[in-house]
Protein backbone atom coordinates (compact mmCIF):
# COMPACT_ATOMS: atom_id res chain seq x y z
CA UNK A 1 0.00 0.00 0.00
CA UNK A 2 3.06 2.62 0.85
CA UNK A 3 4.47 2.04 -2.73
CA UNK A 4 0.82 2.47 -4.15
CA UNK A 5 0.78 5.82 -2.50
CA UNK A 6 4.78 7.05 -3.30
CA UNK A 7 3.39 6.17 -6.83
CA UNK A 8 0.60 8.09 -6.66
CA UNK A 9 2.37 11.27 -4.81
CA UNK A 10 5.38 10.67 -7.42
CA UNK A 11 3.26 10.58 -10.60
CA UNK A 12 1.54 14.05 -9.68
CA UNK A 13 5.18 15.49 -9.09
CA UNK A 14 6.04 14.35 -12.72
CA UNK A 15 3.02 15.39 -14.42
CA UNK A 16 3.30 18.61 -12.62
CA UNK A 17 6.67 18.99 -14.34
CA UNK A 18 5.60 18.04 -17.56
CA UNK A 19 3.01 20.09 -17.57
CA UNK A 20 5.08 23.16 -16.37
CA UNK A 21 7.48 21.87 -19.48
CA UNK A 22 4.52 22.58 -22.16
CA UNK A 23 3.22 25.78 -20.23
CA UNK A 24 6.85 27.38 -21.35
CA UNK A 25 6.25 25.69 -24.42
CA UNK A 26 3.15 27.42 -25.32
CA UNK A 27 4.77 30.83 -23.50
CA UNK A 28 7.73 30.58 -26.41
CA UNK A 29 5.44 30.02 -29.19
CA UNK A 30 3.18 32.95 -28.27
CA UNK A 31 5.97 35.59 -27.47
CA UNK A 32 8.08 34.05 -30.13
CA UNK A 33 8.71 36.34 -33.03
CA UNK A 34 8.01 34.47 -36.46
CA UNK A 35 10.89 35.58 -38.77
CA UNK A 36 10.66 35.43 -42.50
CA UNK A 37 13.73 35.49 -45.36
CA UNK A 38 13.26 37.99 -47.65
CA UNK A 39 12.89 38.01 -50.87
CA UNK A 40 10.12 35.73 -51.17
CA UNK A 41 6.27 35.75 -50.78
CA UNK A 42 5.74 37.18 -47.26
CA UNK A 43 2.12 36.85 -46.93
CA UNK A 44 2.60 32.69 -48.31
CA UNK A 45 5.72 32.53 -45.29
CA UNK A 46 3.24 34.29 -43.16
CA UNK A 47 0.88 31.41 -43.92
CA UNK A 48 2.96 28.78 -43.44
CA UNK A 49 4.36 30.25 -40.31
CA UNK A 50 1.32 31.05 -38.64
CA UNK A 51 -0.16 27.40 -39.80
CA UNK A 52 2.65 25.67 -38.33
CA UNK A 53 2.59 27.82 -34.89
CA UNK A 54 -0.98 26.92 -34.92
CA UNK A 55 -0.60 23.26 -35.44
CA UNK A 56 2.33 23.07 -32.61
CA UNK A 57 0.07 24.97 -30.16
CA UNK A 58 -2.84 23.27 -31.16
CA UNK A 59 -0.94 19.83 -30.03
CA UNK A 60 0.94 21.64 -26.73
CA UNK A 61 -2.70 22.60 -25.78
CA UNK A 62 -3.88 19.22 -26.19
CA UNK A 63 -1.05 17.93 -24.88
CA UNK A 64 -1.67 20.29 -21.42
CA UNK A 65 -5.34 19.04 -21.06
CA UNK A 66 -4.41 15.55 -21.59
CA UNK A 67 -1.85 16.27 -18.37
CA UNK A 68 -4.27 17.96 -16.73
CA UNK A 69 -6.96 15.27 -17.08
CA UNK A 70 -4.09 12.65 -15.81
CA UNK A 71 -2.98 14.70 -12.92
CA UNK A 72 -7.14 15.26 -12.17
CA UNK A 73 -7.72 11.44 -11.70
CA UNK A 74 -4.48 10.55 -10.01
CA UNK A 75 -5.63 13.38 -7.15
CA UNK A 76 -8.60 11.77 -7.04
CA UNK A 77 -7.41 7.91 -6.99
CA UNK A 78 -4.67 9.67 -4.22
CA UNK A 79 -7.40 10.37 -2.22
CA UNK A 80 -9.19 7.42 -2.37
CA UNK A 81 -6.50 5.73 -1.08
CA UNK A 82 -6.16 7.94 2.19
CA UNK A 83 -9.64 7.50 2.59
CA UNK A 84 -8.83 3.48 2.78
CA UNK A 85 -5.62 4.30 4.85
CA UNK A 86 -7.53 6.49 7.16
CA UNK A 87 -9.92 3.85 8.03
CA UNK A 88 -8.11 1.10 8.02
CA UNK A 89 -5.71 3.48 10.52
CA UNK A 90 -9.46 3.66 12.60
CA UNK A 91 -10.14 0.25 12.47
CA UNK A 92 -6.17 -0.24 14.22
CA UNK A 93 -6.90 1.72 16.94
CA UNK A 94 -10.14 0.34 17.72
CA UNK A 95 -8.85 -3.41 17.42
CA UNK A 96 -6.00 -2.30 19.81
CA UNK A 97 -8.43 -0.59 22.43
CA UNK A 98 -10.16 -3.40 22.39
CA UNK A 99 -7.28 -5.64 22.92
CA UNK A 100 -5.82 -3.77 25.95
CA UNK A 101 -8.95 -3.71 27.46
CA UNK A 102 -9.34 -7.38 26.76
CA UNK A 103 -5.71 -7.69 28.59
CA UNK A 104 -6.60 -5.50 31.49
CA UNK A 105 -9.74 -7.60 32.02
CA UNK A 106 -8.05 -10.85 31.82
CA UNK A 107 -5.32 -9.91 34.57
CA UNK A 108 -2.33 -10.22 32.16
CA UNK A 109 -0.81 -7.52 33.31
CA UNK A 110 0.43 -6.22 29.95
CA UNK A 111 -1.51 -2.80 30.16
CA UNK A 112 -1.53 -0.26 27.37
CA UNK A 113 1.03 -0.22 24.81
CA UNK A 114 2.37 -4.04 25.02
CA UNK A 115 0.63 -4.80 21.57
CA UNK A 116 3.36 -5.01 18.96
CA UNK A 117 3.12 -1.75 16.88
Amino acid sequence: MKATVQKCVQTPRHSKEALNRLNQAIQQLRTEPCELEKGKDLEALQDVASGSAKGKLAWLEAALQRAKQDMARQLREYQELMIVKLGLDFEIATYRRLLEGEERRLGLGLGPGSVGK
